[in-house]
């Protein structure tokens, strides 16, 4: 997998190689569009999609088999279970192992050459490894600035996806959905900007760069040309120790996902 890639939550246009969609961003087949447009060789892209978790084996096949369609694609690189349960927090132990036994015999058909989850949590994740005969490659979930130091059910047990050999993989590693004032400090903040002043980066380079040199993949989500090649000039610089320990101890912006600004809200779901 590729350590940064672009996200296409809120928007359609691509600028990178790797693309990271989903069923519920309703902008698959403008994806798949701008992907057969593009001229790139196939085997060049990194493709990542998601379907919703929490569903029968019957409704996970269908819903991979439609993101494919809507995609234009023969298979994807990486496909997720998007969350531990289904839109509406339904779906239990037993639902998620019945939808991830589908994503594996999707996977030996070729039509996911790496699969993976998200929003999972510890327990979440015992689950799916209790009956895994191909184990979870990534775990997706929020990180970002502002949480290195935050709790297990802040960060969703980082510390075991490790210990099992599952990729720790950062969305909206600028916290663009935790509101402007927090997003701004990962871009604009008086402690990131005063860092990359010394390196001549951005603010949110330095916000990027504090997560991948930990070796955790990063997908930001723009829909400026000039920052998403911004956003990929991460790999011909280090940080130094002294501003990596600096930007670790930063407490703000926290988790979002839980509301309460400790906990992602994940670690909640039945």
């Amino acid at each position: 997998m590729p350590m940064a890639g672009v996200g296409t939550w809120q928007y359609n246009r691509l600028g990178v190689t790797h693309i990271d969609t989903a069923l519920v961003y309703e902008n698959q087949m403008s994806v798949g569009k701008a992907i057969a447009d593009s001229g790139v060789d196939r085997s060049k892209l990194f493709i990542v999609s998601k379907v919703m978790g929490g569903t029968n084996f019957s409704a996970t096949t269908d819903a991979v088999n439609l993101c494919l369609e809507q995609l234009g694609l023969e298979y994807v690189d990486l496909m997720f279970m998007h969350f531990p349960s289904d839109a509406e927090g339904k779906g239990g132990p037993e639902m998620r192992k019945l939808s991830w036994t589908a994503l594996e015999v999707l996977h030996k058909a070729g039509k996911a050459r790496a699969i993976g989850v998200s929003h999972y949590c510890k327990r979440q994740m015992e689950d799916v490894l209790e009956i895994a005969t191909v184990k979870p490659a990534v775990n997706q979930v929020e990180f970002h600035l502002g949480m290195g130091t935050t709790s297990d059910e802040g960060n969703d047990y980082r510390a075991f996806d490790k210990e099992n050999g599952i990729l720790y993989q950062s969305f909206s590693p600028l916290c663009g959905p935790c509101g402007p004032k927090a997003h701004m400090e990962l871009i604009a903040g008086e402690v990131v900007t005063g860092i990359g002043a010394k390196y001549n980066k951005t603010g949110a380079q330095v916000s990027l760069k504090w997560i991948v040199q930990q070796g955790i993949p990063v997908i930001p989500k723009s829909d400026n040309p000039k920052h998403i090649l911004a956003n990929m000039d991460l790999f011909d610089w280090e940080l130094s120790a002294e501003d990596m320990a600096t930007l670790t101890a930063k407490t703000y912006p926290p988790v979002s996902g839980g509301g309460d600004g400790k906990t992602s809200g994940d670690c909640g779901i039945p």
